[in-house]
């Protein structure tokens, strides 16, 4: 077996994983079956890169692969290309094909397989399956219409900064446009989603109380029979439009970000709110009082992370940028990091978000781009790979940062956790950053254990990762920059 390989799912006989570990053998393998010489590439193109997987027996054998291709997310339909390199019985082709095309459904949402395409040196066998047409869901509210002209678009994109929007409708009144809504960072693998509502700012504040709840309500009743299963909404704690338009909805408030949101000279409160379903309102929103201070309490002239960062005991936190400054071996780092990855505790059961089907290669998230593209790898003594920290994504203008942290599991319970954690917290509050926040979904006991220690727990996001069949919590914990902690 390459070592390179990380199984990620299992049938009785057969592993399934990392496809570019045997990237050589599966364009080998494509022009034998298929006497194709120069197009195994399109072949491999053709299948998206977290969608594709090698198959190796217990014996550590490369087997073949296995991929979807013609893949229409939208509607939840895709084809799976399989091949191997020996006849497989059916039993255990049925087998490897049940677990991919689980994998399929519960992390890209594919309902429906369309063909089946088999392929050994003997030929290749392909099964249709007719596709039915996915019932609509109505949406009986007819102050929502479905879609977003470019005019309402590029209008609300004046007022706001408006991601990439899936599910989008408009919100009219009197045929007048007023607001739109609509879901970001949809994670199908999770069944999550983020709720976007923007109204029209010319309006002022009375358009959200002229709102009914129920607008929202059943847009949310609409994407959750569309399988997203968790949503959430996050406001300005100074938002009270807003927050008397969710009043009046079936959310329900469930954390704050400490000082997460930007509001002119002010960072703020910013609060979570979010919806599964079936969930009732729980005797009104309790909101705590907004807090504030202002942004010049906390601005800094530091633009830039340091390059190397000591943690005692040996152990320092080195960007990936200074490596070859610091005469460190970029591949044995990523050898390192694959290793980790492999030897963590559960590690293979967790599907769709995880980075690390694909390992390197030409996709977005292979290994090698992953680790070269961390904040900070740790590192020992010996500049062998210790765990990493890394910066997921700024908010408000850079004002709240979300980090993870990955310890090897061969050093963790020795304190190199901590020491990592609250040197990046003192790296980024260095730079201005009031606070920074950490998702950990509740199964992830070694880093439950550890934010308890550095962070405070401010909120759990319900039935957001799910799991072989399984929802579970998400933990939001947040720890404050001193100089505001200083002034409450």
């Amino acid at each position: 077996m390459e070592k390179n390989f990380i199984p990620k799912l299992e049938t009785e006989k057969y592993l399934i994983g990392s496809f570019d570990a045997y990237l050589d053998a599966t364009k080998q393998l494509i022009k034998n079956n298929q006497n194709m010489i120069d197009e195994s590439n399109m072949i491999i193109l053709l299948m998206p890169t977290n969608y594709r997987a090698a198959i190796v027996d217990k014996n550590g054998e490369y087997v073949g692969y296995i991929g979807l291709y013609n893949v229409d997310a939208k509607n939840g339909i895709g084809s799976i290309r399989f091949e191997t390199n020996r006849e497989l019985n059916e039993t255990d082709k049925e087998a490897i094909l049940n677990e991919f095309t689980k994998y399929a459904n519960d992390s890209l949402n594919i309902t429906s397989i369309q063909e089946t395409v088999y392929t050994t040196d003997k030929g290749a066998e392909i099964e249709r399956t007719a596709i039915a047409p996915a019932a609509n869901i109505v949406l009986t509210n007819d102050v929502l219409v479905p879609g977003i002209s470019d005019e309402d678009l590029a209008k609300f994109s004046e007022e706001y900064s408006v991601p990439k929007l899936q599910f989008p409708f408009t919100i009219k009144a009197n045929d007048r446009t007023i607001g739109i809504i609509g879901l970001s960072s949809l994670i199908w693998s999770n069944k999550r989603a983020n709720l976007n509502i923007f109204l029209d700012k010319a309006l002022g504040d009375d358009v959200a109380k002229e709102l009914s709840g129920l607008l929202i309500d059943d847009y949310i009743n609409y994407v959750h029979a569309s399988n997203v299963h968790n949503v959430t909404l996050s406001v300005n704690g100074s938002n009270n439009a807003m927050l008397d338009l969710l009043n009046r909805t079936n959310m329900n408030y469930y954390g704050t970000i400490p000082f997460g949101a930007v509001n002119g000279s002010n960072v703020e409160s910013n609060l979570m709110f979010q919806h599964i379903p079936n969930m009732k309102k729980e005797n009104g929103i309790f909101v705590p009082d907004n807090k504030f201070v202002p942004v010049s309490m906390i601005d800094t002239d530091k633009k830039e992370m340091s390059e190397k960062i000591d943690l005692g005991n040996g152990f320092k936190m080195v960007r990936p940028t200074a490596f070859e400054k610091e005469g460190i071996d970029a591949n044995h780092i990523i050898d390192g990091h694959i290793n980790a990855m492999k030897n963590r505790d559960g590690f293979t059961i967790p599907l769709g978000e995880d980075k690390y089907f694909l390992q390197r290669g030409n996709g977005n998230y292979g290994i090698s781009k992953a680790v070269m593209n961390f904040s900070y790898v740790v590192l020992d003594e010996k500049n062998n790979y210790a765990g990493y920290v890394n910066i997921l994504r700024t908010n408000s203008d850079g004002k709240n940062v979300e980090i993870e942290i990955g310890i090897d599991p061969k050093l963790q319970h020795n304190g190199l956790g901590t020491m990592a954690i609250n040197a990046f917290y003192d790296e980024l509050f260095s730079m201005g950053v009031a606070s920074v926040t950490s998702s950990v979904f509740s199964f992830n006991t070694p880093s439950i254990k550890l934010h308890e220690k550095v962070a405070k727990l401010n909120g759990i996001r319900l039935e957001s990762y799910y799991i072989n069949g399984k929802q579970w919590n998400m933990n939001v914990y947040s720890q404050v920059n001193e100089k505001i902690k200083t002034l409450s």
